[in-house]
């Protein structure tokens, strides 16, 4: 999708409309008003069939730039767990706050709305799959070679436990009031600490 072009706008005029409004309190003939588009011409059904399927799209793209930024191949390359640890930490901070609107949205009206509710799950599952799984069992495999340990961790299930608090404070954002009042820099860097420090032990607890 081309920045700019109608079906852009319609998808950002939509999420932040929707966002505010509620999503049955907002019109079609809103999200075209608020997209540059004459009012009930028909612009909005040359590219989506309804509300809920012009936000499936808003998700699918966020997705697609989160996994646009999250590279594991530019990541592993850093060779310092903390290092990739912040790298990843800092891209999904920065992602969250950019698509603050949707992911406010999500929380609030997801349960009422399968197809967003499936989207969701569709694009935490591709990250994961494609980028924060992998990255564990690489970084699982360096920390363990270096002490001649065998990895015993299931990736999938320590990805959840290392990356869960990063999702926490996110949300803890979202609603204004951060976790414990931290600053991201100072959450992070604890954060980071605590699991290179655990790496660094050859992953033995």
């Amino acid at each position: 999708m081309k920045p700019g072009s109608s079906k852009a706008r319609i998808a950002e005029a939509a999420t932040a409309l929707i966002s505010k409004r509620g999503f049955r309190e907002t019109t079609i003939g809103d999200i075209e008003e608020a997209a540059g588009l004459t009012r009930r011409a028909g612009g909005f059904y040359r590219h989506f069939k309804s509300k809920e399927e012009v936000l499936v799209h808003a998700i699918d793209g966020m997705a697609e730039e989160m996994l646009a930024t999250i590279r594991l191949e530019e990541i592993v390359s850093l060779k310092s767990p903390r290092a990739e640890l912040l790298v990843i930490a800092q891209s999904m901070l920065r992602h969250a706050e950019a698509h603050r609107p949707l992911r406010l949205l999500l929380q609030r009206e997801g349960h009422k709305l399968p197809l967003l509710s499936r989207a969701a799950r569709r694009a935490n599952a591709r990250l994961a799959a494609i980028d924060v799984v992998p990255w564990v069992e690489d970084v699982l495999k360096r920390s363990n070679a270096k002490k001649g340990n065998a990895t015993k961790h299931n990736a999938r299930e320590l990805a959840l436990t290392i990356f869960g608090p990063i999702v926490l404070y996110v949300i803890s954002i979202d609603r204004g009031d951060p976790a414990f009042g931290l600053k991201d820099e100072h959450f992070l860097a604890a954060w980071a600490d605590h699991w290179a420090n655990w790496l660094a032990r050859g992953a033995r607890d």
